[in-house]
């Protein structure tokens, strides 16, 4: 009767650590959540006018491990790259970094 109980919670114990391997889906899983994650921190940190004057803002996903949601200057209306603050998000994680001024 004891051999029987302990394969028993051998068999949870092996059951419940194999489910705790299992990756998480990524908290930043696409190029519109990256979006309004950057727009509500820029807002935050820089101002709703400054922000909003220069939508829609730049990303970049090309980097596996981060989107880069940057603010874009404009000349004649034209979005530039660099120059303006962004927001490194991390896509497995989602914690973020704040640049004041991409290059």
């Amino acid at each position: 009767m004891r051999h029987a109980w302990f394969i028993v919670l051998v068999t949870t114990v092996l059951a419940i650590a194999s489910d705790g391997t299992k990756e998480h889906r990524d908290y930043v899983p696409d190029q519109k959540t990256a979006e309004k994650i950057a727009e509500a921190v820029l807002v935050a940190q820089y101002g709703e006018q400054r922000v909003t004057v220069q939508l829609p803002l730049l990303i970049d996903g090309s980097n596996s491990e981060y989107w880069i949601v940057q603010v874009a200057p404009r000349t004649n209306g034209m979005p530039s790259i660099g120059g303006g603050p962004a927001v490194w998000i991390n896509k497995h994680s989602g914690c973020l970094k704040v640049m004041d001024h991409m290059k």
